[in-house]
């Protein structure tokens, strides 16, 4: 009889992928373990380093924008809060590519390269939109919709600066909404700018543009800027 050898066929490239060797990281399965003097098993989960082989980490979180300390106040970061939902959904509409009445009033802030639309934009919104307040229901409406409707309180006129003034490329992580007390203790909110290294404040009660240290009437109580919030407290005196 003829001698012969067996030689193994090449496999096929998908047959090599299949069985190609399982990565221990992503196969790694918890591990029982024994009590010596019980008998007790027990199980562990894999190592979190192990784990966190199988799935790519998440995007870090963006920078926090600088801390908005005004009105004599300093302001503490916090986290999530009751009305941290309601500025979620109002700043989550943009008007970038959406045609409105405040068409106009871009195209002449384009126009004008020297003009500034900080003060335009305060001063268009404080008169064209008509002070309505939302008799204790508290919404805050998105930009778009309170430019369109001609009404809000003193938050949707704040976001409805803010709404424009994104459109026009001041950076989100420049503005923030701050809700406020006044001396009356009356409930109030502005739109707080910062320009270099000063915050200023858009507020519908006046056209004026005031930076917030020339502003006394006012205590806030708790501030946006993007996913950020802050509350504020005083300086402890030194001892």
């Amino acid at each position: 009889m003829a001698a012969f050898a067996l030689v193994a066929a090449p496999m096929p490239v998908a047959a090599q992928e299949t069985a190609a060797a399982p990565t221990p990281a992503c196969d790694a399965k918890p591990e029982p373990f024994v009590m010596p003097t019980t008998g007790a098993v027990f199980t562990l989960p894999p190592e979190p380093d192990t784990l966190a082989a199988c799935e790519p980490p998440p995007p870090p979180p963006p920078p926090r924008p600088p801390a908005p300390s005004l009105f004599r106040m300093v302001a503490m970061p916090i986290g999530g809060n009751a009305v941290a939902s309601k500025w979620d959904a109002a700043r989550a509409g943009v008007i970038t590519d959406r045609s409105g009445p405040w068409d106009e009033l871009m195209s002449e802030v384009r126009r004008l390269p020297a003009a500034d639309p900080i003060s335009m934009v305060n001063q268009w919104v404080n008169w064209h939109v008509r002070f309505r307040d939302d008799a204790g229901r508290d919404e805050w409406s998105p930009a778009a919709e309170t430019l369109i409707r001609g009404y809000g309180d003193c938050e949707d006129f704040a976001l409805a600066k803010m709404g424009l003034l994104l459109a026009l490329g001041v950076p989100g992580d420049d503005m923030y909404l701050v809700l406020l007390r006044d001396r009356a203790a009356t409930d109030h909110a502005v739109l707080a700018v910062s320009r270099n290294g000063q915050l200023f404040v858009l507020d519908n009660r006046t056209d004026k543009i005031l930076p917030a240290s020339a502003i006394a009437d006012y205590t806030p109580v708790i501030s946006f800027s993007g996913q950020y919030a802050w509350t504020y407290g005083h300086r402890a005196a030194a001892r």
